[in-house]
């Protein structure tokens, strides 16, 4: 009777111990899941679209800032919100299917306002902004070579508001200027190096004219 007794707590005892150890297992299970999941929600560069479509088109574009600042009818410091691929992406085409236009709609969150028409508030703080660019499938379609804005990159933007009352980035690449300095996005890469020069000269004369300290 005593043996008996003493087994049936031995395995109880080894129950308890396996429960123990599914319990760690499980936990250690979770834990991982959950990194992962928190890993995998994090902010991550873009991959690069590698199927780039670029049209020309004789769009008025300004090298000096104080002309450039004439023109524009509202200039913001300010990012985009979401990731490239996860806008609104708009294509139009005739009839017969031949591609007809084509923009991004950006949501930007607005940090300061450097210019501004009477009619645009002054606490506003949000936008949506039109882009000369647009993503169909694995396909990139831009226009003078435009890099689209970066998710969370602090630019100063130079925009114009269209005959629907839209508001739409101007003077293409010389139009956006990232308070980071000059990225991979700033300029396409096939830019020559004068190309890239005047595009540094341009930035430092924005940065200039405004008063704004570049990030570190």
């Amino acid at each position: 009777m005593q043996e008996t007794q003493i087994h049936g707590v031995g395995e109880i005892m080894s129950l308890f111990k396996n429960k123990i150890i599914l319990t760690i297992v499980l936990l250690f299970l979770a834990f991982s899941i959950g990194t992962l999941a928190y890993m995998n929600g994090q902010s991550k560069p873009e991959k690069p679209i590698h199927n780039v479509v670029n049209l020309s088109a004789n769009s008025l574009t300004f090298h000096e800032i104080d002309k450039l600042d004439a023109f524009a009818e509202l200039i913001v410091i300010g990012y985009a919100t979401e990731n490239f691929k996860d806008r609104k992406h708009i294509i139009t085409a005739f009839d017969d299917g031949t591609m007809q236009s084509f923009h991004t709609n950006t949501n930007i969150k607005i940090d300061k306002i450097l210019k501004k028409p009477d009619d645009f508030p002054s606490d506003q703080n949000e936008l949506t902004i039109i882009e000369p660019v647009s993503l169909e499938g694995d396909v990139k379609y831009t226009v003078n070579d435009y890099m689209e804005l970066q998710k969370g990159d602090r630019s100063v933007l130079f925009l114009m508001k269209n005959t629907f009352g839209d508001y739409g980035l101007i003077n293409d690449n010389l139009g956006k200027f990232s308070l980071e300095g000059i990225t991979q996005f700033s300029v396409p890469q096939s830019s020559t190096a004068q190309a890239l020069s005047e595009y540094e000269t341009f930035r430092n004369s924005v940065m200039e004219k405004y008063n704004i300290q570049q990030l570190q």
